[in-house]
């Protein structure tokens, strides 16, 4: 944390340099959790992402198929973490959880399945916890979960298993959660 401190006091006299910056910014990014796909072991999943998305560009949303195929697939937890939101909104994300994995870490699950929330606010999840069913929500037309990662709360490229997601990219890459 010493290099918390130089930055803080560095930023207050206006003298931070780039690489002081920069060495911040790779910290917070080595303390990312070992996120992985948000679904069960051994199943396949294609990440769409592209510009323009919203809210952000680095989000992902997943399919498996084509149309509503994933309809009703559980979506798991990517990191163990504390469930801070669970939300049911008519419009926008429409059913969504929010997980906090700690270190400013958080992952967001959106478009969920009316009714299929099974978690609440407060409570501790694994990285094999169901959190819901991939839906439509939010007014969307077809099934898919709309997935992020942030870090201090802006949405961050994500990376699952090592291997980090392509910008743009629709169809996107397919990612398999190893059992």
């Amino acid at each position: 944390m010493a290099s918390a401190a130089l930055l803080a006091g560095s930023l207050a006299t206006g003298t931070a340099t780039a690489s002081t910056v920069s060495t911040e910014a790779e910290a917070s990014a080595q303390a990312r959790p070992a996120f992985k796909v948000p679904f069960r072991c051994g199943q396949t999943w294609r990440a769409d992402t592209r510009d323009g998305h919203s809210p952000s560009r680095y989000a992902i949303d997943f399919n498996r198929g084509g149309g509503n195929d994933d309809l009703g697939l559980p979506a798991v937890a990517s990191a163990a973490g504390t469930v801070t939101k669970v939300r049911r909104l008519t419009t926008s994300y429409g059913h969504y959880v929010e997980i906090s994995h700690g270190g400013g870490w958080s992952t967001l699950y959106a478009h969920l399945q009316e009714g299929s929330i099974n978690v609440s606010e407060g409570q501790r999840v694994t990285a094999t916890t169901q959190v819901g069913k991939v839906g439509s929500s939010g007014g969307d037309f077809t099934s898919h979960l709309h997935y992020e990662q942030k870090l201090n709360g802006a949405v961050q490229r994500a990376v699952m298993g090592g291997r980090a997601a392509t910008y743009p990219a629709t169809p996107g890459p397919n990612f398999t959660r190893p059992c």
